[in-house]
């Protein structure tokens, strides 16, 4: 059962996704789909701009993830209030199946909490139709 504990880190992880540039990194990185391999490595290539906002979004959402695995807050309030996580983990799921070798960015937080939710998994499928 959730507690207000765990209402207000699910509002505190709001807040965190609101600061400016995490705003304009998760708009980049939702909108962004690479047609080539050569286009997904480049993303990949350590340094600021893309990189940057790339790994600012998938590792917050990493740590989010990390919290509701370790149990810091309530799973099944997590899950549906994780929606954007699940999203960015298809996405990375995805390029990985479409470029083998040049997309290597995984989120595994992600996925062993997607394993754990019936909830989580039912809103992965559905994002993984998107990218279809």
């Amino acid at each position: 059962m959730a507690t207000h504990s765990d209402a207000d880190l699910i509002l505190r992880l709001y807040d965190l996704r609101r600061e400016s540039v995490m705003r304009e990194a998760r708009a980049w990185f939702a909108g962004w789909m690479p047609a080539t391999p050569e286009e997904a490595k480049a993303v990949l290539a350590f340094g600021p701009g893309e990189n940057a906002w790339m790994r600012q979004v998938t590792s917050y959402w990493e740590m989010a993830f990390s919290m509701a695995n370790e149990g810091a807050i309530d799973a099944a309030l997590f899950a549906k209030n994780c929606g954007e996580g699940l999203l960015f983990c298809a996405k990375c799921q995805v390029l990985k199946e479409r470029f083998p070798g040049a997309w290597t960015r995984t989120m595994p937080e992600a996925e062993t909490f997607i394993a754990r939710s019936t909830v989580a998994q039912e809103k992965l499928a559905m994002f993984r139709k998107r990218f279809a």
